[in-house]
């Protein structure tokens, strides 16, 4: 990254294979790093690194050129501070090399202690085995050539170790815990998948049955013409037979009234002629 934080190829914060190798190319052939250079190296904003320097926990840069020292505490810091706070970090390195700005305290050189670390967290990797049995037989084969009057210096270099590959073993898991979370986020806010729709099958035309005496259409107009006969002849029945009824009664009212009145003018006949023909 570079002091606007975007990063460049090849360039990376994070403890590697070479360690500080292509760092001490740069300053033997650079005599010392701008602040420029050093944010395209580690991957860091200008900001911070002049924040850490401020802070005491990285030596103020001799004429604006970064050293050896100044580099090496640069990405050791870089390497723990996802997962140690900075202030402890500041501790460590007390730790192991003392408080004194001139490094008269120092029982090893913070670019080598790089370097372990970087060899350490290679090693680590090809076994895959992160459990504290299992760094610790790393550290102790990646300082076996390291030599200290002081017995104590070894012991503090193997507990600074262990708790810094430690450190950069949980930031790859968080890394890798936030990347899986963000595929997950990613599925929940993309849009639900749709049924596609189903487009109708083209129509298809049937070949038609053999065609009755008479078309359908035909039978059909019969049928409903035939509907409307028979229910105007129901209806016309209805009225037609109320007004017969009624014409009949009229008239056999008529019929009575007439032979009636025909009887009273005829002659009476004896009761015995009447009964005869009734």
């Amino acid at each position: 990254m570079t002091s606007k934080g975007k990063t460049q190829p090849g360039m990376s914060g994070n403890p590697n294979d070479k360690g500080f190798e292509r760092i001490e190319m740069l300053l033997a052939a650079t005599g010392g790093l701008s602040l420029s250079q050093v944010c395209a190296v580690t991957g860091l904003e200008g900001s911070t690194i002049q924040n850490w320097v401020k802070r005491g926990w990285v030596e103020h840069p001799i004429g604006k050129k970064y050293e050896e020292v100044h580099i090496a505490r640069i990405l050791i810091i870089n390497a723990l501070k996802e997962c140690i706070k900075l202030e402890h970090i500041a501790l460590l390195m007390s730790y192991v090399n003392g408080k004194s700005q001139d490094g008269s305290e120092a029982i090893i050189k913070e670019s080598t202690l790089y370097n372990y670390l970087c060899e350490a967290l290679r090693q680590s990797s090809q076994t895959d085995d992160h459990s504290k049995s299992g760094v610790e037989s790393v550290i102790n084969d990646v300082i076996k050539g390291y030599s200290d009057p002081n017995p104590d210096s070894r012991i503090r270099i193997r507990k600074a170790l262990t708790l810094m590959m430690f450190a950069c073993v949980c930031t790859d898991v968080k890394r890798r815990t936030e990347a899986m979370m963000g595929q997950i986020l990613t599925e929940l806010e993309a849009p639900k998948t749709t049924v596609p729709e189903v487009k109708p099958l083209p129509k298809i035309e049937l070949i038609p049955e053999a065609a009755p005496e008479e078309e359908p259409v035909e039978v059909l107009e019969d049928i409903i013409e035939t509907r409307k006969t028979v229910s105007q002849a129901l209806r016309e029945w209805d009225i037609s037979s109320v007004e017969r009824i009624i014409i009949d009664h009229d008239e056999e009212a008529r019929n009575n009234a007439q032979e009636e009145e025909e009887e009273r003018k005829q002659p009476s006949k004896p009761w015995y002629v009447r009964k005869n023909q009734k």
